[in-house]
């Protein structure tokens, strides 16, 4: 992996582990992509070079949680 794959996956990463501490705080309807860039301390801009919606993050954190979950059988 090269350094700015590294440095996307890294970010992609801080974003997923924001929607998940917001969604133990809220539901997902009211989160904004302003709190998650806080949370995630990420630019909005970063956010949409990642994503084109919350509803995408939210994808990708529901694959990476399943991933998960399946390697720890």
């Amino acid at each position: 992996m090269n350094k700015s794959e590294s440095k996307y996956f890294n970010t992609a990463k801080k974003m997923d582990k924001a929607l998940i501490s917001l969604l133990e705080e809220k539901a997902f309807e009211y989160i904004t992509v302003s709190e998650i860039c806080k949370k995630a301390n990420v630019n909005r801009s970063t956010f949409y070079l990642h994503y084109d919606s919350v509803y995408d993050l939210l994808e990708e954190t529901i694959e990476n949680l399943n991933k998960e979950f399946l390697k720890s059988f």
